[in-house]
């Protein structure tokens, strides 16, 4: 008689903890409990003669908010990143998506397709690399100043737990802010590198669609001692003809980070680079290895896997919260994307 009384006993423990494990892992994936309200602003750099148009995503409740950033891809604007950005918000963070000149929409818009290619070769150049590096750090800093100056939205965030983030040339901007250094070809052929690009106010990095470029990849990442969160798929090649990297090269960064249980690597199955601009429907120009891929499917199980990883992972290294850290580093987050995506940590 004891038998079946300590085997409904277990069946019943088991069936109370499996919904706690779900709704735990359902809730990093679906969006959060706040409603989400947008700003669109233009801050002006007055020293760099410059107007950097801004999407703000906000909770609508609550202070002391983290703060994410969000750069845009090349010929992009501060609408890219708009989904990543929404669930964050929801689940409160304040969201802050970047447009820069020089290397947004402005390259392509409104131009012949014939003209579009070279101007959009154009706008990644070193000189829009540093002026996106400068426009993140002005917005930092700007940040700061409207805090004390009593700027009702900035006196609701926490600036300091700032987290960075950014898709293809916007994942460039992140890295390097949070670390990467170029190697000697690169401090070779530009002064410029030189100059210090790193942002030391920000606490953890996301980068979609990253990527090295290089003669020694550890030489550019080794020091990188902050959290990162590298995300990518397996067609995450060049979106446009002769501009962009190989999926092998933008496995680099996080094969080249060191050890330091802080970094982690998600690549979605099937998953091209336009995938990873956070809207919904973009493809890439002539990708190859396609087949007879379902996109959509490939975008409504993969979305969710993103969603999922990068919400535990900002509220792990902005929140301290340690459930989504222990997630993310004890198989749960790897359980989750199986049969979507590959997740590793270090």
């Amino acid at each position: 008689m004891k038998l079946p009384a300590i085997a409904t006993l277990v069946l019943v423990l088991v069936a109370s903890a499996a919904p706690s494990a779900a709704g735990k892992d359902t809730a990093y994936a679906t969006a959060g409990p706040n409603a989400v309200r947008i700003v669109d602003d233009v801050w002006t750099d007055a020293e760099r003669r410059r107007d950097l148009p801004l999407r703000l995503q906000l909770p609508d409740a609550g202070v002391a908010l983290p703060v994410v950033l969000f750069s845009h891809g090349l010929g992009g604007s501060r609408d890219g990143g708009r989904e990543w950005g929404a669930q964050w918000a929801s689940h409160g963070f304040a969201v802050i998506h970047l447009q820069h000149p020089g290397s947004d929409e402005s390259l392509w818009k409104d131009k012949p397709a014939h003209e579009r290619f070279a101007a959009l070769r154009e706008g990644a150049s070193l000189q829009q690399f540093l002026a996106r590096i400068a426009d993140v750090k002005f917005v930092v800093a700007e940040l700061l100043r409207r805090q004390k100056s009593g700027d009702p939205i900035a006196a609701r965030l926490d600036l300091d737990r700032l987290g960075m983030s950014g898709h293809s040339f916007g994942a460039i901007t992140t890295l390097y802010l949070g670390g990467q250094r170029p190697d000697a070809a690169a401090l070779a052929a530009a002064a410029p590198m030189r100059h210090d690009l790193i942002e030391r106010r920000f606490k953890a990095f996301l980068a979609l669609s990253p990527q090295a470029r290089g003669a020694d990849p550890e030489e550019q990442f080794s020091a990188f001692d902050r959290p990162a969160l590298l995300v990518t798929g397996t067609l995450d090649g060049r979106p446009f003809p002769t501009i962009g990297a190989s999926p092998a090269q933008r496995l680099v960064p996080f094969e080249a980070m060191p050890g330091s249980g802080n970094k982690f690597q998600l690549v979605i199955e099937n998953a091209d680079h336009m995938y990873f601009n956070g809207t919904r429907g973009l493809r890439d120009i002539g990708a190859v290895g396609r087949g007879n891929v379902d996109f959509g499917v490939v975008e409504e199980r993969g979305y969710r896997a993103v969603k999922a990883i990068s919400t535990a992972y900002w509220a792990a290294y902005l929140r301290g919260d340690r459930k989504a850290a222990d997630w993310l580093k004890e198989g749960g987050a790897k359980a989750f994307v199986e049969g979507v995506a590959d997740f590793k940590a270090k």
